[in-house]
């Protein structure tokens, strides 16, 4: 068996997971399963008996992890052959698109001016005059050029046959940034003091710039913290506000993110770093090697979002193989995306690239606890894209129902370094009902969960997605809090975890560095999950009884753990009561290499945590005293 888990490694996690290659087609074509069977989606297949399992057991357990998922259905079929944990098919409202005109945007046409009528003869300059002027029913097709603009939809689509459709030209490289290039204006940066440990002035050189030229249209992020309004989960130590009071504004150079730092000095220790003063209207940079920034490309990101409605609530909006980069964003929340359906609904995003932004990629909820929710939230498509170089959190969503997020890369999350404000993720989305992830990979992830599900969660399904390298995290791959009704989490691969400092105002410990949390959740169906290499437990549960959610605390009851394959995690199954089940999971004995009588964790062992003290059972004492894993 061992052998083959191996091979599983070399051949389908190592190059999904800890390859850095960016090969879209390929992350497609590897996301592709067959449809999902209606017996696991009911918790109901039963699987091979658990023992310390053949060969061929773990070779049919891993063809289902990567055959039952459901790949997607094309346009206008609706039905997806996947069934949702209540039961019933997640059925998609999208349908084929034929649009009565279509207006063109190519800001490399010497022709091109927003005055156009925007024919593909005459096409305006800006993606945004075609926002302003498009109706339902209606799209724009945007030539190659990099567009320095923000995009503000000026109305929404009527129906799935009237959507307002924003598209790449086939075969166009269309890349829309929240930034400026700035070449002139630069010079030595003398009258800061660096302080008594660092070089001698004159040994290092940093310059400075002022921003007053810049056009900041009321939002100057170079003079604005990252914190927003909402703080009341935010209980750090002193020492740990640091990111929270750095500025949202970024600079690049030559396509490199450089360093913000918070004291002046701090320079002299470090290139490739800016500081910013204390009135947002002077910046202060040190490349590397010292160079002076007039000779590079140096990009200064000024805007919030990149593609947002002002008007809230506009629905039937599609957005279509564009590349997004640049947002200097604030942490959630609240969220508040690069690019944003701004609370609308009916959208889809598909095929696109969202890179560097400073806090959030894409927000498709209801953006913010603090207002009245939408009459309709989410019914929104997310797809094909691939999400990368996000300081908090990638997808970010409130509310969302009958959503369909899959066949999606999202890697480089978390660099912020806030898991502490509970809103950092490869996908953290609130309050899901009926909704769909499917077949993602989220990779690279530091200090985030992979997929993270909170509050009163109905009838959501996490099925087919690959998870991995999830470092420094006090969660881990994926997260189900707080969720009385059922869900599901099955047919994913979770691969690396490593536990979280902790740290905050109550001195919480180290911990983290699961595969999947159950938090105060009851009726979970976890099934046919292959987890290794996760630094503590492989499926890990929390009751959290003194939490009301809805008229209740947490039991973290009644659910199912079935068919899964553990590898070296520290321990596979931990459980917080002995009220749920386990039955046909497969476990391994290459553990490591753990031999004192005091060191529980690193055996691969199952728990029972409460009543303490705990209970940690090997597989033989699993079964005999509780009844567990037994067929």
């Amino acid at each position: 068996m061992l052998v083959w888990i191996r091979k599983i490694k070399r051949m389908i996690i190592s190059p999904l997971l800890f390859s850095h290659s960016a090969n879209r087609s390929a992350h497609k074509e590897t996301l592709m399963p067959s449809r999902a069977s209606n017996r696991t989606a009911r918790g109901k297949r039963r699987g091979q008996p658990s023992e310390i399992c053949s060969w061929w057991a773990l070779l049919v357990t891993t063809l289902s992890l990567s055959g039952f998922a459901g790949g997607p259905s094309p346009a206008g079929q609706g039905g997806t052959g996947v069934l949702l944990p209540d039961g019933r098919e997640f059925v998609s409202w999208e349908q084929p698109l034929q649009f009565t005109k279509t207006y063109y945007v190519d800001n490399r046409n010497p022709r091109a001016a927003d005055s156009n009528p925007g024919t593909k003869e005459l096409p305006f300059s800006t993606i945004n005059k075609a926002a302003q002027v498009l109706q339902a029913g209606e799209r724009v097709v945007i030539m190659t050029g990099v567009y320095r603009e923000r995009v503000i939809p000026r109305r929404g689509g009527t129906g799935p046959d009237k959507m307002i459709s924003y598209e790449a030209a086939s075969g166009a490289d269309v890349l829309v940034k929240g930034s400026r290039v700035v070449k002139t204006g630069w010079e030595p940066s003398t009258e800061y003091i660096l302080g008594p440990y660092g070089p001698a002035r004159s040994m290092i050189k940093i310059y400075r710039r002022r921003l007053d030229d810049l056009d900041f249209q009321g939002y100057n992020p170079f003079g604005m913290v990252n914190i927003m309004q909402d703080r009341v989960y935010l209980l750090p130590k002193p020492e740990e506000l640091r990111p929270h009071l750095l500025r949202r504004g970024m600079v690049f150079v030559d396509g490199q993110r450089l360093e913000q730092v918070e004291l002046y000095r701090e320079l002299a220790q470090k290139e490739g770093a800016f500081w910013c003063e204390h009135d947002g209207l002077t910046i202060h940079v040190r490349l590397p090697g010292d160079a002076d920034p007039a000779g590079h490309d140096v990009e200064l990101v000024i805007q919030e979002q990149v593609f947002a409605p002002r008007t809230r609530g506009l629905n039937y909006i599609r957005v279509k193989g564009i590349n997004f980069e640049h947002a200097a964003n604030a942490f959630p929340v609240p969220q508040r995306g690069m690019v944003s359906a701004s609370r609308g609904n009916h959208w889809i995003i598909e095929d696109c690239v969202l890179r560097h932004a400073n806090a959030v990629a894409l927000d498709i909820g209801s953006q913010d606890w603090d207002m009245e929710p939408p009459a309709l939230i989410g019914h929104s498509i997310v797809r094909r894209n691939h999400i990368l170089d996000v300081g908090v959190c990638g997808l970010a969503g409130m509310g969302v129902q009958n959503t369909l997020v899959e066949a999606n890369l999202i890697e480089q999350v978390g660099w912020q370094d806030v898991e502490l404000t509970w809103e950092t993720g490869g996908i953290k989305l609130h309050t899901t009902k009926n909704c769909l992830l499917r077949n993602n990979v989220i990779r690279h992830l530091t200090h985030a969960v992979g997929i993270w599900l909170d509050y009163q969660n109905t009838s959501t399904r996490v099925t087919g997605n690959v998870i991995g390298d999830t470092v420094g995290t006090l969660r881990g791959g994926i997260y189900l809090e707080a969720s009385h009704d059922p869900n599901m989490l099955d047919h994913n691969i979770i691969w690396k975890a490593t536990e979280g400092r902790g740290g905050g105002a109550s001195n919480m410990p180290p911990h983290g560095g699961w595969g999947i949390t159950v938090d105060g959740s009851d009726e979970t169906v976890i099934a046919h999950n292959l987890i290794g290499h996760t630094q503590d437990a492989a499926i890990k549960f929390r009751t959290v009884e003194g939490r009301i959610v809805g008229s209740r605390g947490g039991t973290a009851r009644w659910n199912k753990v079935v068919n899964n394959i553990f590898y070296q995690c520290g321990k596979a199954i931990d459980f917080s009561n002995r009220d749920n089940t386990a039955e046909g999971n497969l476990y391994t004995r290459d553990w490591g290499d753990v031999t004192e009588e005091t060191q529980a964790v690193g055996r691969g062992l199952n728990w029972i945590s409460f009543p303490a003290p705990a209970l940690m059972l090997d597989l033989e004492a699993w079964q005999k005293y509780f009844g567990f894993d037994k067929n």
